[in-house]
């Protein structure tokens, strides 16, 4: 999304708590919507919010509550990019390549098998594009949904 103009941008931000998670997840339910997806694309979206979320709250910050979760959500023309970001503990290599890996699925019945993980299979598999960054004092999870084919997103004058 870089290559293209951000139109609008709001940044939400929740504690660490679980209960909390609801919250982003319908704001960014109501922007889905707005912007032309169907309902199972904001439905979709959603859940992915959802999943970053809880990941934050039970892996980075290890139940730990009181602490930031903060969700930057912007809008360009084709494209929503929501961006999860905390000052927790960052996620190791494994889960990384993971969710980022842009090669082909893998082995479904040893995924059944492995615990937990799950979240970050469902990201990957409707988001169209995932990315992971950490800095040593902020992680960042990228995650963009194309807005083809939806609601024309013009720049209003000024």
């Amino acid at each position: 999304m870089r290559e293209e103009t951000l139109l609008s941008q709001i940044r939400l931000e929740i504690e660490s708590d679980l209960s909390c998670v609801c919250l982003l997840a319908v704001v960014v339910n109501k922007i889905c919507a707005f912007y032309g997806m169907s309902e199972l694309e904001s439905y979709q979206v959603e859940l992915c919010v959802s999943e970053a979320a809880t990941n934050v709250i039970l892996h980075a910050y290890e139940g730990r509550p009181g602490q930031p979760v903060s969700l930057l959500v912007s809008a360009g023309c084709e494209a929503l990019l929501l961006e999860c970001a905390d000052r927790g503990r960052p996620m190791d290599t494994e889960q990384v390549n993971r969710v980022t890996a842009s090669s082909s699925a893998p082995d479904p019945e040893a995924e059944l098998l492995r615990e937990g993980g799950r979240g970050l299979q469902i990201i990957r598999g409707f988001m169209d594009k995932v990315s992971y960054a950490s800095n040593g004092t902020s992680n960042r999870l990228s995650m963009v949904k194309h807005l083809t084919n939806r609601r024309l997103i013009e720049k209003e004058p000024q």
